[in-house]
């Protein structure tokens, strides 16, 4: 069974955590199949998730029933969601909704790398990559580091 989106059937472990609403889940729904179908058709998502510090692959993460994704009204900006290693809870924020489908997909991708070991500080860039090597940026964003606005993928974010 792959990842779970809280639509009221789970209490989240995580303070501030809580199901979504209607809206947000057709959102939802749209990034979890372009998800599945990204990692089916384009091997770099899973081969850069390999080479983060858990080593785990995307197609194992996406299949793994016992991560949750909430809705996390309490995130605010600059954070678009949000991840804790200790219980596999991630949280998803107004303003990855306010963005779109597109963002809330690369949000999704974004903490399921932090969950595989991508630091959450420092600067460290490692989760937003997993955005780019999973097809949502340009090579010129990844290798220029200068942000093209029509993608989801930002080379300057480092939480």
């Amino acid at each position: 069974m792959p990842f779970q989106f809280n639509i009221g059937d789970h209490i989240s472990l995580q303070a501030g955590f809580t199901n979504f609403d209607s809206a947000q889940y057709s959102q939802l729904k749209w990034s979890r199949n372009k998800l599945f179908k990204m990692v089916e058709n384009n091997p770099s998502c899973d081969a850069y998730f390999r080479s983060l510090p858990n080593s785990r692959t995307l197609t194992s993460m996406i299949n793994d029933d016992s991560i949750w994704i909430n809705y996390g009204p309490g995130i605010e900006a600059p954070f678009y969601g949000k991840a804790y290693f200790d219980n596999g809870e991630i949280g998803i924020a107004d303003r990855a909704f306010r963005m779109g489908r597109w963002t809330v997909l690369a949000t999704i991708i974004h903490e399921l790398a932090h969950l595989n070991g991508a630091p959450g500080h420092g600067g460290d860039t490692r989760a937003e990559e997993a955005v780019y090597h999973c097809g949502l940026g340009t090579d010129k964003e990844y290798f220029d580091l200068v942000d093209d606005p029509r993608t989801p993928y930002n080379p300057n974010y480092g939480d």
